[in-house]
């Protein structure tokens, strides 16, 4: 159970992430904090049924700091400095998108300006990740099934003749 949840909310995750990398008006702080509030609510859900120890809730954290990423203010430079020590599981590619991306809704909101994009960027440069901006939703994580010794010894297990197994040889 704990495998499918953990699969299903990196599939959530990994789609809804995707879209916002493909549509602007994905991209504001509005959306931003609709994400949120929909990640608390997996969150309480995986809380009402005993699952916050699997590690589902880790397969949205990349959600988690896009929708952040989105509610944060992008103006001076320890506004730059806090975006790149708070996502850590965006890649470069996907923070510097997503801040091009950025789209105001309201009066009060600012689009995020190209030197302060430039600026995260040249902070982001010396990070080790890779070039990708999609998330594979395709992705399989490895299942895994616990080992139970059986307590009986097999040396002692007879194997009935109904099973035709003759062709077997006790070693």
């Amino acid at each position: 159970l704990k495998q499918a949840v953990k699969q299903l909310f990196f599939l959530i995750g990994a789609i809804t992430l995707n879209s916002l990398f493909l549509r602007k008006d994905m991209c504001s702080c509005r959306k931003g904090m609709q994400i949120r509030c929909n990640i608390s609510y997996l969150e309480e859900w995986l809380k009402d049924k005993n699952l916050q120890n699997s590690s589902a809730k880790e397969t949205l954290e990349p959600l988690s700091q896009a929708a952040w990423l989105l509610q944060v203010k992008k103006i001076t430079d320890d506004d730059a400095k806090e975006i790149c020590e708070h996502c850590t599981s965006l890649s470069t590619v996907q923070i510097v998108k997503i801040l091009n991306s950025y789209t105001p809704i309201d009066d009060f909101e600012k689009r995020v300006t190209p030197s302060f994009v430039r600026k995260v960027q040249a902070m982001l440069n010396n990070r080790e990740d890779g070039p990708q901006l999609m998330l594979d939703t395709k992705y399989l994580f490895q299942v895994t099934f616990p080992f139970t010794p059986s307590p009986h010894a097999l040396e002692m297990i007879q194997v009935p003749s109904s099973f035709k197994l003759g062709f077997l040889t006790r070693v």
